[in-house]
């Protein structure tokens, strides 16, 4: 038997901690690797939405807003690197072009198009954000 890999009856964590090593959380080690990717701070917000996929139309609810893009819940079937057009009920006269950056069981992650897009999104949502605006929450 090796002295690096575990024998019978042994675990890799009681290696880690006959080494001496902490005890770490497996959440909070996947936490760690993924870091936050968000150039804003988010924002929780229970706001009404439309979402429209190709010809499909989804009512949904944003859970949370940032800076380049929001966290919609109650709209399924969507893919990572999906397009969809996105209407904030309080928003009615433009509709948001984004991009399906994941899927998760709390909702479905949009990033608004880069560009004058994302400027407009940020002007339409600048009042929910903290400190008025992108800048103060960075």
């Amino acid at each position: 038997m090796s002295d690096t890999v575990p024998g019978p009856g042994t675990s890799e964590q009681a290696t880690a901690d006959k080494a001496g090593a902490p005890r770490r959380d497996a959440a909070a080690v996947i936490l760690e690797g993924l870091g936050e990717r968000r150039e804003g701070a988010r924002v929780e917000v229970q706001l009404p939405c439309t979402v429209f996929i190709g010809s499909h139309v989804h009512d949904g609810t944003l859970r949370d807003i940032s800076a380049g893009g929001a966290m919609v819940h109650g709209v399924r079937g969507l893919l990572a690197g999906d397009l969809v057009r996105l209407r904030l009920a309080r928003l009615t006269d433009h509709i948001f072009i984004a991009e399906v950056r994941g899927v998760s069981l709390l909702g479905v992650h949009l990033a608004i198009r880069a560009g004058a897009e994302q400027s407009l999104w940020q002007e339409k949502i600048r009042d929910l954000l903290p400190d008025g605006g992108p800048e103060g929450s960075r």
